[in-house]
């Protein structure tokens, strides 16, 4: 009983989120066949003539009811087909396949930062609140939160051109690295499986600017969360009930304080992991990164609707993963969000 009172909340959850991904899905078809732009002229470009142009209209099914075209692809990609990119020319799987590795491990290595930072910094300016650690902590919170990253991602580009002229500002790896082939197309992971520290040193130092500069905005925001909730769980009853027993003030806040307040940092982190595996597009351009969040503005730009439509249904899909991760983690660490998702 207790398991189906935890799995069934899970459950519906996960057919709610899949309603809204197919709704989400039906309206970036819609929107992408009524923008201005003919998908086979762009594809073929301005050279080709009407009847060069009618032929890959009917080749890509665009001659159809819209619904039809829809009610096809989404056939099609339950199967696995996702189509042919207009701009590469290969299989959008395959383009995916390339070029979903590198976003994954940016924005991985991202909220790895945001948690060993954003975290500790948040706890370290609610015990000392009002004074100077405090005061230091949240000017820092609110630049990460104002400046957008883009900006700090040419900043670190200036700081490493004028104080470390060897760090690395371009691209996942050293050219005259030949990085290991598999399985995952996550470097540092599958340098760690083939023995090849080189590699892994390399890509590290790749990865250090363009993850800070993308990790800036989420810093600040799990910084003044983490430190709002902690000061007001500050006030709760037990944790004053605890204090006038004499509980050490260390164990109170790591033990006890921490866990309460996790609540709305992890769901802050969660839905930043989800956003940014679409949005980190200006930070890979910056960095010549070249990873799925670039790929989709390539699309949009190309009006390339197989790719276009690839992209949409793979971000919803990291975040439906990432508020189930969620909801299941929150209800791990706090019962409440369980009995409340029964309820």
């Amino acid at each position: 009983m207790r398991f189906l009172s935890f799995i069934e909340p899970i459950l519906a959850r996960l057919a709610g989120f899949i309603m809204v991904l197919l709704v989400l899905s039906l309206m970036i078809f819609l929107l992408a066949r009524v923008v201005p732009g003919d998908p086979a002229r762009m594809a073929l470009g301005p050279s080709a003539t009407q009847e060069q142009v009618a032929e890959l209209r009917l080749e890509m099914g665009l001659d159809e009811p819209i619904l039809t075209q829809y009610v096809a692809y989404m056939g099609r990609a339950l199967q696995g087909d996702l189509g042919r990119s207009i701009t590469s020319g290969r299989p959008v799987l395959s383009d995916i396949a390339d070029f979903l590795p590198a976003t994954l491990e940016l924005v991985l290595v991202t909220v790895f930062l945001m948690v060993i930072i954003a975290i500790p910094l948040g706890v370290l300016t609610a015990r000392h609140r009002d004074r100077w650690i405090d005061n230091s902590g949240r000017l820092f919170s609110l630049i990460g939160v104002t400046i957008p990253s883009f900006l700090f991602a040419i900043g670190l580009q200036l700081l490493a051109a004028n104080f470390f002229p060897d760090w690395p500002i371009l691209g996942r790896v050293d050219y005259r690295l030949s990085p290991p082939d598999g399985p995952t197309g996550l470097l540092l992971i599958d340098s760690i499986v083939h023995g090849r520290a080189d590699v892994f040193l390399d890509a590290l130092q790749h990865l250090a600017f363009p993850a800070l500069a993308l990790a800036m905005s989420g810093i600040g925001q799990v910084t003044r969360i983490t430190r709002s909730a902690m000061i007001e769980n500050q006030r709760k009853d037990h944790v004053l009930t605890l204090r006038s027993f004499g509980v050490p003030d260390r164990v109170i806040v790591f033990r006890y304080l921490l866990k309460l307040s996790s609540v709305a940092p992890l769901t802050i982190m969660g839905l930043e992991f989800a956003s940014l595996i679409g949005n980190a597009f200006v930070v890979e351009m910056v960095f010549g990164w070249g990873g799925f969040a670039s790929y989709g503005l390539t699309a949009i730009l190309q009006k390339d609707l197989n790719a276009l439509m690839a992209v949409v249904l793979i971000s919803g899909l990291f975040f439906i993963v990432a508020n189930l991760v969620i909801d299941v983690v929150l209800s791990v660490i706090d019962p409440r969000q369980r009995r409340r998702a029964a309820a």
